[in-house]
C-alpha cells in the first residue's frame, strides 16, 4: 500500500478531496511531484512556507517524502508559487526552447569587447545600429564596462548623463531579453552584479527571478548549479568593498560625435538630470550614485535567499550527480549541509568507476574536512583505488590514508593497494607515505607483515633522514601491533640510534609513548631510562598541558614497571610488590572498554565468592582471587599503608580478564601489544589467567551462570558454600572505581613504581 493510500485510509478522504484540501499554490505539484523514478517513489506532503516576505516571491520551500527501497526520507523541495495568471495550470518542463543561441554578431562583439582596454573604447564599440544591441551584446557590454570603470579614470571625459543613458539602456535590454539568455550568461551577470558597484536593482531582480524560474523547471545542469553556488559562496565571505572612486571634475566636457550618435540611437526620449552642475563628486552613472550600505545589504539578502534555494534544489536532484560533479558538490558542502553526503553516496554507487584521480582526491579531502563518516562512499572509493591502482600516485595515496585513518575505516581493497605499492617501491617509497601506511595499520588494528617489514627495512636504510614525527609514527606501531621483524637486531639498533639523536626534538609525551610501547615486545630501552627519570625530564613533563601530562606519566609508569619487573626475577617478591602498591588504579592501556560488562562481572563475582574474597589487582586492572589447598577463596584485606594483605596460605592464584574484539588484531586475531604484555606479566607472577568474553556479561541475568561455568574448573563452589554459608554478598560496586577510572592524580609516579630494592 502506497503512502498516499495510507494517508487516504487514515483520513477517510478520497484522492480528489486530498487534492482539494491542498492550497492552490501547491496543486500544480501533484501532477508531477507524486511520481516514481527508478526505484524511488516521491510523494509531496507539505504546502510549503506560507510566511513569504514578498508577494512577488517566485519560489516557495516545501518538502517531499522519498521512498528508497523500504526506507522513507523527507527532503526539501522548491515549488513555483502560483499567481492569478497561472490558472489553468499546465505542467511543462523548461526545455530551453525560448533561449536564443549566440549569433555570429554576438560572438564577434564579445571578442571585440575583450580587446577594449578603456571605457571610451567600449562606448565607441557601441556605435552600432540600435536593433543589433540585443540581450547578449548588452550583457557582454555591461560586464566589460563594470570591469573597466574601476581600472581607469578616463571615463570622466564622457558626459555623466550620457553614461547613465547608455548604462540604463543596457540594463533595460538585458532585463527585457533575460529569458533569451543562456544559463552561462546568466551566471556571468550574477558574477557581474556581485562584484560591481552600482548595479541596476530592477535588472538584478529580473536576473534573480529568471534564475528561480529555471530552478523550478530544472533548467540548470548540475555543473551550472555548482558554479552558481561558488559565486554566491564567494559573495558571503567577501571582504567589504572600498568606496567607489570619486573624481572632482568639470561636468561640462563637450560630447564626442560617437557618444552623441549612441545617445540619439539608444535613448531618443531620455531627459537629462535637472541640475547637471550641482554635484562636485562625479560617479560613473546614476546607479553608482545611488549605491549605499542599505542597497548592498539588500543585495546580500537576496543572494542569501537564492543561495538557500539553489541548495534545496540541488538536494532534490541528487540522483543526477555524475562523475564530474560529485567532487564539486562535496567540495561545496559546508559542515551544516553534511546531511547531503548519504544522498551523494547513492549517486556514487553508479559512477565510482568513472571518477578521475583528481575527483577521488577531492572527495577524500572533502570527507575529511566535513568529518563525515560514510562507510558506503568510502567503500566505493576503496574499490576505485583497487581497480585504478595504476593511476595511484603518492599524493593520492596520502589522501586515502589520511582520510581512512581519521575514521579508523579498514578497507580490504585499500590495504591491498598499500601493500602492492610498498612491495613495488621497496625502500624508495616516500617516508610520508610509509609513515601514513603504518599509522593506518595501527589505527585499524591490522597486522600487515608486508607493511611493517617494509617500514623496518626503510628505517634501517634511511632512518637518519627521518623527521621526528615520522620516526614516532613508525617505531611505536611495532609495539602496539605486537610485531617484530624476523631479524630485529638491525631494526632495533637503528631505532635506538635515531631516537637518541631526536630525543630533544620529540615531545615528551611522544618519546615516552615510543619507549613504553617497545616494552610490549619485550624490548627494554634501558639506555634511555636515566634520561626519562631525571629531575630535568620530570620538570618538562610537569609543564605539559593536563591531557598530555596524564598520557606522558602513564607511559612513564608503564616503562618503569617493565624495568622493575625485569630487574627482579623473584616471583614472590614481584607479586608482593604489586600488592603493596598504594596507587591501586589501573593503567588505562589495560582498561576494558565495556563498562557494563565490568559492573556485571564484579556483581556476579561478589555473589559467588563474596566481596572480601576478591579484589582489583593494582596496575593491571583485573579481578584477582587466591585459593587455598582445598580450592576455596581466601579472604583479602586492604590496608591503607601496606596495600592488600592475603589472610591465609595461597596455593593457587586466579585472575579474571575480560576479552573483547578491541584486544586483538582484526585479521590475525593476535593479542595487541598491551594485552600480550599484561597476560605475560601476570603469568610470570604465577597467576592462572581466566579469560572471559565481555559479551557474556551484557545481560546481567546470565552473568552469574557464565562466571560459575568459567570458575568451576578452578574453584570448588559447593565446598566454598558449605564452608562459608553466611558469606557476605555485595552489590559489586566496591572497588569498581579502581578499575574504571584513571585521572591526573593516579598518573603521578610514586615510589611504588621505582625499582625494587
Amino acid at each position: 500500500m502506497s503512502a498516499l493510500q495510507l494517508l487516504q485510509k487514515s483520513s477517510g478522504l478520497t484522492l480528489q478531496s486530498l487534492k482539494n484540501a491542498v492550497p492552490q499554490c501547491v496543486c500544480s505539484a501533484w501532477s508531477h511531484q507524486s511520481q516514481k523514478i527508478g526505484k524511488e517513489r516521491f510523494l509531496h506532503m507539505s504546502s510549503g512556507n506560507s510566511k513569504s516576505r514578498s508577494k512577488s516571491k517566485v519560489l516557495s520551500q516545501s518538502s517531499i517524502l522519498v521512498q528508497d527501497g523500504i526506507g522513507f526520507e523527507e527532503l526539501p523541495i522548491l515549488m513555483r508559487r502560483a499567481t492569478k495568471d497561472s490558472f489553468p495550470f499546465i505542467p511543462y518542463s523548461y526545455a530551453g526552447a525560448s533561449i536564443r543561441e549566440e549569433s555570429e554578431f554576438d560572438v564577434s562583439f564579445r571578442q571585440a569587447l575583450q580587446g577594449c582596454g578603456s571605457v571610451n573604447s567600449v562606448f565607441k564599440l557601441l556605435e552600432i545600429p540600435h536593433n543589433q544591441v540585443e540581450g547578449y551584446s548588452a550583457a557582454f557590454a555591461l560586464q566589460r564596462l563594470h570591469e573597466l570603470k574601476s581600472l581607469n579614470t578616463e571615463w570622466h571625459e564622457i558626459h555623466s548623463f550620457i553614461r547613465s543613458a547608455v548604462m540604463r539602456e543596457l540594463y533595460d535590454r538585458v532585463q527585457s531579453d533575460v529569458k533569451l539568455l543562456a544559463s552561462n550568461t546568466l551566471l556571468s551577470l550574477v558574477e557581474c552584479y556581485l562584484a560591481a558597484e552600482g548595479f541596476s536593482m530592477s535588472c538584478l531582480d529580473a536576473i534573480n527571478e529568471e534564475i528561480q524560474l529555471r530552478l523550478a523547471d530544472n533548467a540548470f545542469t548540475i555543473t551550472e548549479l555548482m558554479n552558481l553556488i561558488e559565486l554566491l559562496e564567494e559573495n558571503k565571505s567577501a571582504v567589504p568593498k572600498p568606496k567607489p572612486l570619486q573624481l572632482n571634475v568639470d561636468n561640462t566636457t563637450k560630447n564626442s560625435d560617437f557618444v552623441s550618435q549612441t545617445l540619439s540611437a539608444l535613448t531618443p526620449d531620455f531627459e537629462p538630470y535637472p541640475d547637471l552642475h550641482a554635484p562636485k563628486t562625479q560617479h560613473f552613472d546614476k546607479f553608482s550614485a545611488n549605491e549605499n550600505v542599505e542597497i548592498r545589504e539588500e543585495i546580500k539578502s537576496k543572494c542569501q535567499e537564492l543561495y538557500e534555494n539553489v541548495w534545496i534544489h540541488l538536494v532534490s536532484r541528487y540522483s543526477e550527480v555524475d562523475e564530474s560533479t560529485l567532487p564539486l558538490v562535496l567540495q561545496a558542502l559546508s559542515p551544516s549541509r553534511r546531511s547531503l553526503v548519504p544522498l551523494l553516496e547513492k549517486a556514487a554507487a553508479n559512477i565510482w568507476t568513472e571518477l578521475t584521480p583528481g575527483g577521488v582526491q577531492a572527495c577524500l579531502n572533502s570527507l575529511s574536512r566535513l568529518r563525515v563518516y560514510n562507510s558506503g562512499l568510502m567503500v566505493h572509493l576503496g574499490r576505485w583505488a583497487y581497480v585504478h591502482v595504476h593511476q595511484m600516485d603518492p599524493n593520492l595515496l596520502l589522501s586515502f590514508l589520511d582520510t581512512f585513518t581519521k575514521f579508523c575505516f579498514l578497507d580490504a581493497n585499500l590495504m591491498k593497494v598499500v601493500e602492492k605499492c610498498l612491495q613495488l617501491k621497496g625502500t624508495k617509497v616516500q617516508t610520508d607515505v610509509l609513515a601514513s601506511s603504518v599509522e593506518y595499520c595501527m589505527s585499524c588494528r591490522y597486522l600487515s607483515p608486508i607493511v611493517l617489514d617494509a617500514a623496518a627495512a626503510h628505517l634501517v636504510e634511511k632512518g637518519d633522514s627521518y623527521q621526528p614525527v615520522q620516526l614516532y609514527a613508525i617505531v611505536r606501531a611495532f609495539g602496539y601491533l605486537n610485531y617484530l621483524p624476523l631479524k630485529p637486531s638491525a631494526f632495533l639498533k637503528k631505532a635506538e640510534s635515531c631516537l637518541w639523536n631526536h630525543f630533544d626534538n620529540l615531545p615528551e609525551r611522544q618519546i615516552l609513548e615510543v619507549l613504553g610501547s617497545l616494552t610490549f615486545v619485550n624490548v627494554l630501552p634501558k639506555n634511555f631510562y636515566s634520561r626519562v627519570t631525571s629531575s630535568y625530564f620530570y620538570t618538562k613533563v610537569g609543564a605539559l598541558t593536563n591531557a598530555d601530562r596524564v598520557t606522558a606519566l602513564m607511559w612513564l609508569r608503564v616503562l618503569k614497571h617493565a624495568v622493575a619487573l625485569d630487574l627482579s626475577k623473584d616471583i614472590s617478591r614481584n607479586f608482593q610488590w604489586i600488592l603493596e602498591q598504594r596507587n591501586t588504579r589501573s593503567v588505562f592501556l589495560y582498561l576494558d572498554s565495556h563498562r557494563v560488562a565490568i559492573l556485571a562481572m564484579r556483581a556476579a563475582l561478589d555473589e559467588l565468592v563474596g566481596s572480601s574474597h576478591n579484589h582489583v589487582l593494582p596496575f593491571y586492572g583485573c579481578c584477582a582471587m587466591y585459593l587455598d589447598k582445598n580450592g576455596i577463596p581466601i579472604e583479602v584485606k586492604k590496608d591503607k599503608t601496606k596495600g592488600y594483605k592475603i589472610l591465609g596460605d595461597v596455593d593457587k592464584k586466579l585472575v579474571l580478564m575480560l576479552r573483547s574484539a578491541d584486544h586483538f588484531t582484526v585479521n590475525t586475531r593476535q593479542l595487541l601489544g598491551a594485552q600480550a604484555q599484561r597476560k605475560k606479566n601476570l603469568a610470570q607472577m604465577g597467576f592462572t589467567v581466566v579469560e572471559v568474553r565481555a559479551s557474556h556479561f551484557f545481560f546481567s541475568d546470565q552473568a552469574a551462570e557464565v562466571l560459575r561455568e568459567h570458575l568451576a574448573p578452578h574453584i570448588d563452589l559447593s565446598a566454598m558454600a558449605a564452608a562459608r554459608p553466611d558469606t557476605e554478598l555485595s552489590s559489586g560496586n566496591k572497588g569498581v572505581r579502581d578499575w574504571l577510572n584513571y585521572g591526573a592524580d593516579e598518573a603521578i609516579i610514586s615510589d611504588d613504581d621505582e625499582s625494587m630494592d
